[in-house]
């Protein structure tokens, strides 16, 4: 019996229960993550094409890429930056 580890870089997930054809292993964490991703994408996917579309691209990108920091809006991302 393999190991079954998430297929996304960066990603140490192991003992994943979702296995999508052409994506491979998928963990929970990156589950919820590709959630997020969606929303904030606003990616709708109607079709079983269209999902496994979006979760090949969403597999290539970095763990934590989309749960990175705190929510805010543009003008509290520049302020952070603001030299004073």
């Amino acid at each position: 019996m393999g190991v079954m580890s998430c297929y996304r870089p960066g990603c140490d997930g192991i003992m994943c229960e979702i296995y999508v054809d052409d994506v491979g292993y998928v963990c929970y964490e990156c589950e919820k993550e590709f959630k997020m991703y969606l929303e904030r994408h606003d990616i709708q996917p109607q079709t079983e094409g269209e999902f496994k579309g979006a979760l090949k691209v969403f597999m290539t990108t970095d763990k934590d890429e989309y749960l990175m920091g705190n929510e805010m809006d543009l003008d509290e991302f520049f302020n952070q930056y603001r030299r004073k």
